[in-house]
């Protein structure tokens, strides 16, 4: 899988997040065609509990865990130091009340090796199955710490 360097994986993610705030994926369908545009892009959709329900082959690529074992597993769990678990579940609780959503940016994460991970990775929350049924997506990019 391809990794990018940090200017270039900020600008797609931003801009993949800034087209969901537009309104630019108002269906499944144009979300998933984007997706399918960009390969290199790990998307894991999960509920407002963590719980995944969508998990892309980039996803498999970067944390190596397959789609059958990822689907219906806790995403913090899986993939989030436990330092982070707590604060991440509550910023996702309060973003399906409020609709914001924490800002994109780099982190840490845990592949399923028990390595770590750079990414640069955000946010965005669908609701469109009805105002009380929010989607969340996870979008992450592997970063190349020896790129410049």
């Amino acid at each position: 899988m391809k990794k990018f360097t940090y200017n270039k994986a900020k600008k797609l993610i931003q801009s993949i997040c800034k087209a969901a705030a537009d309104g630019e994926y108002d269906t499944r369908e144009k979300f998933h065609a984007m997706l399918e545009a960009n390969p290199d892009v790990a998307v894991q959709g999960y509920n407002a509990y963590g719980k995944i329900f969508f998990w892309n082959q980039a996803s498999t690529h970067l944390y190596g865990y397959r789609e059958d074992i990822a689907v219906n597993k806790d995403l913090f769990e899986l993939v989030l130091p436990p330092e982070m678990r707590p604060l991440a579940r509550n910023m996702i609780l309060a973003a399906s009340k409020t609709n914001k959503l924490p800002e994109a940016s780099s982190c840490d994460l845990i592949q399923r090796s028990g390595e770590y991970v750079t990414v640069f990775s955000g946010h965005i929350m669908f609701r469109w199955d009805g105002p009380t049924t929010p989607e969340f997506y996870c979008i992450d990019i592997g970063i190349d710490p020896e790129a410049a």
